[in-house]
């Protein structure tokens, strides 16, 4: 049908009716006109579609200039969630507003639990294609560069650090989030280099066997997730060709590390795992490019196709810069290629944010700047950073800004770039400098965002939603705000029975915070928290801020909320939905069978 359209070069009244109600329709009349906004608009049909990796980079780093120093480059930890979380900066909810569905991540500490970053990102239907980092490769100290390119046992312990972290699910199975495990980015520059193809060879097949061994110590179940090697888009004139083509940018390297996987003790290594079966049945090949859409097939995936008629394929870094282009176009065309083809998985853009902190030509990059408004600060690993709101980058060869080139080829929504640096109503801190923040915008509808936050965390709900706004209207100060509700107005219900629990959207570390000064400021012994409730961090937060909050009761801005790590919850008598196990309420049906639960009760 759209290559029946394009032939045509016109759509008729009939098909531009039919077609106004599909992905990307809006924003292609709104941001395009001919004669791109004709080509556009064709391609656009298949905009929306879901069948291809639309993929987005992801390093988020929170600085501003060149250098400075990041204590981790771990931007799936929990330690970043004020980053990528829902009660942060929300850069995931982000890119699935652009329209992509794949997450692609570089920097990897197996230290750090990632289950918080894999659950929110599967909830907003986000695959995650995570990366081992160069620690075990090329940085720590024993690294495999110095044991002879044998990577075995280095990658072994850091791999199994991950499947231990929040990569299995209690059953062993792998989290649903994880589509492709990238073992090593673009080896052929570091390991040792694209001039030394054996020694590179024997470093990923040994690192491959050690990631394997490492699924076996810890008894993983259930389909296994496919791991790729993303080369770089140089030549390696030195490794084995397909002699058909010649040689090919990124073509000879994934050939080489063919020939390896079936032939290992040709690199002197002896596998422990069957490598063969291994390749055959859950390998990826990717590659990073700055070359066009235009490119790939010609120079690349013609002879890739004839090459690996079995193996897929993915772009892991796509975004072409020079000559400066339209990128909605090469996107569009790219993901065009890929559902053309049977290999071909799709790409991840690169990338989600400028990297400031490393300059140069690496600033080309990035679907958005750091403004200069800081939504809060975080304690990242020791350090504090401050979480910058986000600017569209412009792109001179687009009338669009490069978000919103991205949300057309992707089939997602465009940005309203005025809101990203304003105070957020449903995320500012429930205090004085919080809600003069939001009168400072003049909206009351945003008022009567931050208004009912303020009900919720108060125990009571919005009954009447216009009276909402007409209170929100002559709002002027948090002191006037907390008086009018201990008034109990009439478009405020108020529940009969609410709990104390830790805030889900908020940060592991907030809720430590939250954790040790309720512990000092209650009779309570933390110690004697139940053993049930001991083994996760989350079941110890309710238990301890519910136990706090029904010793101290009174408002719950002052005694349950913590600077947003704990929240008011509703207790239905006689149910327990929607209630964690290890909360302490006063429903002597649902709460926890301790001596603070029948206090509680009493």
């Amino acid at each position: 049908q759209l290559r029946t359209l394009q032939a045509a070069s016109l759509l008729s009244p009939s098909a531009t009716a039919s077609i106004q109600s599909m992905a990307g329709w809006s924003l292609a009349t709104r941001l395009l006109s001919p004669p791109v906004g004709r080509l556009m608009l064709l391609l656009v049909i298949n905009a929306g579609a879901n069948d291809v990796m639309k993929g987005i980079a992801y390093t988020p780093a929170p600085l501003k200039q060149v250098g400075g120093g990041l204590p981790l480059d771990d931007f799936m930890s929990e330690a970043a969630k004020p980053l990528w979380g829902p009660d942060g900066r929300g850069d995931l909810a982000m890119m699935k507003h652009l329209g992509a569905n794949a997450v692609r991540l570089y920097g990897n500490d197996p230290r750090q639990d990632h289950r918080s970053f894999f659950d929110e990102a599967h909830g907003l239907g986000l695959d995650v294609i995570p990366g081992l980092s160069d620690w075990p490769f090329v940085q720590m100290e024993g690294n495999c560069m110095q044991t002879g390119y044998d990577c075995f046992e280095q990658v072994k312990e850091a791999y199994l650090g991950n499947l231990r972290n929040g990569w299995l699910l209690p059953d062993g199975t792998y989290h649903p989030a994880l589509t492709q495990i990238i073992v090593i980015n673009e080896p052929d520059l570091k390991l040792p280099g694209i001039t030394d193809p054996w020694n590179v060879t024997r470093g990923l097949i040994s690192a491959i066997d050690g990631m394997l061994s490492a699924e076996q110590e810890a008894g993983v179940t259930g389909d296994r997730v496919n791991f790729t090697v993303t080369f770089s888009f140089g030549i390696c004139y030195s490794c084995r060709q397909n002699s058909a083509f010649g040689a090919k940018p990124g073509l000879g390297q994934m050939v080489q590390l063919h020939y390896g996987m079936f032939n290992p003790w040709e690199f002197s290594y002896m596998p422990k795992n069957d490598l063969t079966a291994f390749f055959e049945t859950r390998f990826t090949n990717s590659f990073n490019t700055q070359n066009s859409a235009a490119d790939i097939e010609p120079l690349f995936l013609d002879a890739y196709q004839d090459t690996f008629p079995s193996t897929p394929i993915f772009i892991g870094e796509f975004h072409a810069t020079q000559p400066a282009r339209d990128q909605a176009v090469d996107i569009l065309q790219i993901l065009d290629i890929a559902r053309a083809s049977s290999l071909f998985l799709g790409v991840s853009f690169f990338e989600y944010q400028v990297r400031y902190d490393k300059g140069g030509h690496e600033m080309d990059y990035g679907i958005f700047g750091l403004g200069n408004y800081s939504l809060e600060q975080f304690d990242y690993f020791g350090s504090i950073f401050d979480v910058w709101c986000l600017q569209p980058i412009t792109n001179a060869a687009s009338s669009t800004s490069l978000p919103d080139s991205v949300a057309l080829a992707f089939g997602g929504e465009s940005v309203d770039a005025a809101m990203l640096c304003l105070a957020d109503p449903s995320k500012v801190p429930l205090t004085a400098e919080g809600l003069g923040l939001i009168l400072a915008q003049s909206d009351a509808a945003h008022t009567a965002v931050f208004v009912t936050r303020v009900v919720q965390q108060s125990g009571g709900s919005i009954a009447d939603s216009q009276g909402l706004l007409n209170f929100s209207a002559s709002v002027t100060t948090f002191d006037y705000l907390l008086a009018s509700l201990a008034s109990e107005p009439s478009w405020v219900t108020w529940d009969a029975l609410v709990a104390c629990m830790a805030n889900r959207l908020s940060f592991e570390g907030a809720v430590g915070l939250a954790v040790e000064k309720a512990c000092d400021a209650t009779w309570f012994n933390c110690s004697n928290v139940p053993p049930e409730c001991s083994a996760d961090a989350w079941d110890f937060a309710d238990y301890v801020l519910s136990v706090h909050y029904n010793e101290k009761g009174g408002p719950a801005l002052s005694n349950c909320y913590f600077d947003g790590a704990a929240t008011l919850t509703r207790v239905d008598e006689g149910s327990s939905q929607g209630v964690p196990l290890c909360v302490v309420t006063k429903d002597p049906s649902t709460t926890p069978l301790t001596d603070e639960g029948f206090q509680a009760v009493l």
